[in-house]
């Protein structure tokens, strides 16, 4: 059952004077995904207006209407008032968690945000939250306002482009467990570099409760120094690889299935681990929600048997028997230096000639050429047999690429080479940032 599912428990949350009662079953900001009996709030982005949907919202069986233009306001229709409809959607999450007696859950990071999100919820007993990648200043709270008032965790993802967001979010969250997933080269048109991601992603710390937790990797020590400085009042658990982390993975095989211990001499934990997730950095990902499940005293074996049946399509590193009987792992739904990074690693422990798909890193600032020429070296470094690039920036990358670089600018003719020169041993890896909409070179 949703926080909300009539009008008298939306006017507890909202200063709105709806007389009469009525049913609410679903919520949502898109007039063409509304049913009978919705909530429809009105939003207005860049290249459009929601309040110039309301007739159509209506016409569909939204039962009430949350607008913030005074000239649609029509009571006899369902049509309510607010001054800032993203700032109601602010309000009425905010409330709805205040009054949430379970576990809140917050997740940021350069990459692995949502793949922890969905394996939290998958491994944490009655816990729901984020839909699909809903993160920012809408998706989250409409996610807050849609999750089931009976589970005992909320769990939370947090994007940011630009500083002050994850502040605005986490203040909604109060979360009581916080996660820092990584700290990489993401959205630096906005945040400039490093120590701009470091900063807003970081903006998470204030907003834990008091007497919380914030889980972070533990592979960089300054970073790990920095967190523990912003907060006193609050616990903090390193994941990662390193022994020296309060808990991390050992004896580690990323055949199909992957498996792993799970150990902590802090905690004293030592756990097999058997998976169909793929990748060192799914690892991280497992060992973050795990490190969750312990803290709110989560069932070991409950885990282990949800790791172990969560498939690999859980994340964006989709397996695919592709064109001419290649193996494809279609990881194409963003990127950034560190996740193409992380990407290369993992095809580098593959089997058969191993080929690099890669569009452009996008948002990277005036360091984009830099970003893309490290990927090329970094590529002849870990062996990769061929590369092939497509977009403006990865003729860099391929001129700093030992080995079989190819360049191509057009769809049409990267497609006429994978269809010339893919053979059936081959694994592929296509990546690159979602603007460049890669997912278009799997169907050769």
């Amino acid at each position: 059952m949703k926080f909300i599912t009539n009008s008298d428990e939306l006017t507890s949350y909202i200063n709105l004077n709806i007389p009469v009662l009525k049913d609410i079953k679903d919520i949502s900001i898109d007039s063409r995904d509304i049913s009978d009996s919705s909530l429809f709030i009105c939003i207005k982005g860049e290249n459009f207006d929601g309040n110039d949907y309301k007739n159509e919202a209506i016409e569909r069986g939204a039962s009430i209407v949350i607008a913030d233009r005074k000239d649609i306001l029509d009571l006899d229709e369902g049509i309510y008032y607010v001054p800032n409809t993203i700032l109601a959607l602010r309000d009425i999450s905010k409330k709805i968690l205040s009054k949430f007696g379970g576990n809140i859950i917050a997740i940021t990071g350069s990459n692995g945000k949502t793949t922890t999100t969905k394996i939290l919820k998958k491994t944490l007993l009655s816990a729901s939250g984020t839909i699909k990648n809903f993160n920012n200043e809408i998706g989250m709270p409409l996610s807050i306002m849609k999750a089931n008032r009976n589970s005992d965790h909320i769990v939370l993802e947090m994007g940011a482009s630009k500083l002050g967001d994850i502040e605005y979010l986490s203040s909604i969250a109060q979360p009581n467990i916080g996660i820092i997933t990584n700290i990489g080269n993401s959205h630096l048109e906005s945040l400039e570099n490093l120590e701009g991601v470091l900063k807003v992603k970081s903006e998470l710390v204030q907003n834990i409760r008091e007497n919380g937790y914030l889980i972070v990797p533990g592979d960089n020590k300054k970073h790990v120094q920095y967190w523990k400085s912003i907060r006193k009042d609050i616990k903090i658990i390193t994941i990662g690889l390193d022994n020296t982390c309060d808990i991390y993975a050992s004896e580690i095989d990323i055949a199909e299935p992957s498996s792993f211990k799970i150990k902590s001499t802090k905690f004293n934990i030592d756990l097999n681990i058997k998976t169909d997730l793929l990748g060192l950095h799914n690892i991280n990902n497992i060992l973050f929600s795990y490190a969750v499940s312990f803290l709110v005293n989560n069932d070991n074996n409950y885990f282990k048997r949800k790791i172990e049946f969560i498939d690999k399509y859980t994340t964006r590193l989709n397996k695919l028997k592709w064109f001419n009987d290649s193996t494809l792992f279609d990881d194409s739904y963003n990127a950034n230096p560190e996740s193409v990074k992380k990407s290369i690693e993992f095809l580098s422990s593959s089997a058969g000639r191993k080929i690099l798909i890669l569009g452009d890193m996008l948002e990277l600032g005036s360091n984009s050429k830099e970003f893309h020429e490290d990927i090329g070296r970094y590529a002849s470094k870990k062996n990769i047999d061929m590369l092939i690039g497509y977009g403006e920036y990865t003729k860099f990358t391929i001129e700093n690429f030992l080995n079989d670089g190819y360049f191509y600018e057009t769809e049409t003719d990267l497609k006429q080479f994978i269809y010339n020169n893919v053979k059936s041993t081959d694994t592929i890896l296509l990546k690159g940032s979602r603007g460049m909409k890669m997912e278009r070179f799997i169907d050769v």
